[in-house]
């Protein structure tokens, strides 16, 4: 198996870029539509742990799939659910982890 994706120093800068470009130029802790969903504009420290538990649950799922275990619904709303969250456009577990190859 590959190394799954892990947290970069780079990925809140990514996220703040992203930010700025699909909801707008807003203070830290409001929020803005996406998707037509509310999210907020996160700090660093509230990026970084959702963003790991993000990781963790790709990681779930790709385990799920590598021991051909049943999948849970819950876990694949919950993993959609944190990529619009965190403004992801190009999932890294859906509908196949990346790193899998």
């Amino acid at each position: 198996m590959s190394t799954p994706p892990s947290l970069r120093p780079s990925d809140y800068d990514d996220y703040l870029a992203r930010f700025s470009s699909l909801v707008g130029d807003i203070a830290e802790g409001q929020y803005g539509r996406y998707k037509g969903r509310l999210v907020p504009k996160m700090g660093r420290a509230l990026f970084e742990e959702r963003y790991t538990r993000y990781i963790a649950l790709g990681v779930k799922y790709a385990t799920m799939l590598s021991n051909n275990t049943t999948i849970e619904d819950t876990l694949t709303v919950d993993i959609k659910a944190a990529e619009v969250e965190l403004l992801i456009q190009e999932s890294l577990f859906l509908p196949f982890p990346k790193y899998l190859g």
